[in-house]
């Protein structure tokens, strides 16, 4: 009789053994992928802050156009003669292509946040799928899991 209790505590080692490689072998996979979403994360986060510099930038050329056209125009409050019209016109031209650059750098910022925060929440979501799988995996909660498929009562 005790063989028996013997080979059933054996047995019940053996799948218990089997099924925590194969949990660790999910859990291993499923590390892999997220340390592909975190360099992603990380990529996109490298990206924005890439935009902000660029922003500051765009907005220190900006202000130094700003104040370039302001002297200018201290200079002639009666208007821009003729003569030095085409500098003006080319001053005025270089500000209006920083501000075009500007926006269109905030717009893009603007998208690269969203991506930015679509893939840190499907990032983070992802770690507490994992969080919750390697709590599945551990030797106990196997048991719980074996021992619910047997009798057929639920686990927590």
């Amino acid at each position: 009789m005790r063989w028996i209790a013997r080979l059933a505590v054996l047995a019940l080692l053996a799948i218990v053994g089997f099924r925590l490689r194969e949990q660790q072998a999910v859990i291993a996979t499923t590390g892999a992928d997220l340390s592909i979403e975190r360099r992603d994360v990380e990529h996109a986060a490298g990206y924005v802050d890439d935009l902000d510099a660029r922003i500051d930038e765009a907005v220190a050329r900006l202000r130094d156009l700003d104040a370039r056209v302001s002297a200018f125009e201290a200079r002639h409050p009666d208007g821009i003669p003729a003569a030095v019209r085409d500098d003006y016109d080319a001053l005025l031209g270089r500000r209006n292509e920083v501000v075009s650059e500007h926006n269109d750098l905030i717009a893009r910022r603007r998208s690269a946040v969203q991506e930015y925060t679509d893939r840190a929440g499907r990032h983070n979501a992802h770690v507490a799928d994992a969080n919750a799988l390697a709590e599945q995996g551990t030797p106990w909660r196997v048991v719980q899991g074996l021992w619910a498929h047997v009798v057929g009562t639920a686990t927590d």
